[in-house]
């Protein structure tokens, strides 16, 4: 992934794409840290997932510590039950109405009409 970053994010925080210093070093950014690429964590950020980031003035950033803790909590439940997730999808599905009975059906009602 190439490095392009040209301003160091403050201590503590680090930017969504890779930095490299004067020396040569390089910061992994958030994508990086969770293993993404830099589009795919833009994508996350508008659904709404991963850590929490924000807009510093053009740039945007996240504190390392959600980073970290964002990763360790993976393992762990998000809040939703097995009872409440199977509740959620419990619709029945809806009746197929094919092409060729609508046809039949719009048939009939024009010459009802």
């Amino acid at each position: 992934m190439p490095v392009t970053q040209t301003q160091k994010p403050p201590p503590g925080f680090v930017f969504i794409e890779d930095y490299e210093d004067e020396d040569g070093n390089v910061t992994p950014g958030v994508a990086s840290r969770l293993g993404i690429s830099v589009s795919t964590y833009k994508k996350w950020r508008l659904a709404k997932k991963g850590p929490k980031t924000f807009r510093h003035g053009k740039r945007v950033m996240a504190r390392e510590s959600v980073v970290d803790a964002w990763l360790a909590g993976l393992g762990e439940s998000d809040g939703d039950t097995a009872d409440e997730a199977a509740a959620h999808d419990a619709r029945p599905p809806e009746p197929r109405v094919g092409r060729q009975r609508r046809a039949r059906h719009d048939d009939a009602d024009a010459n009802a009409a």
